[in-house]
């Protein structure tokens, strides 16, 4: 086990889960929604697979606190 993770405490994983979660709805109500998003693909595009890849960190953090929760 590294240095980093005996510094970790349960409540990490929930603090990370919902500081992605804040950052997932910013996203999506002030940048997908956005006027020039709507009509410019690229952007949009761009938009869409930031919000994807903090989804999936979002399921990665709550994948290995449930892990560490089952042992």
């Amino acid at each position: 086990m590294s240095q980093l993770s005996d510094k970790l405490n349960p409540g990490h994983y929930l603090e990370l889960m919902d500081r992605l979660h804040v950052i997932i709805c910013t996203l999506e109500e002030h940048c997908t929604q956005h006027p020039l998003s709507k009509i410019e693909p690229s952007i949009r595009h761009k938009l869409y697979n930031a919000v994807d890849y903090l989804v999936d960190a979002y399921q990665e953090v709550g994948k290995l606190d449930s892990e560490r929760n089952k042992s």
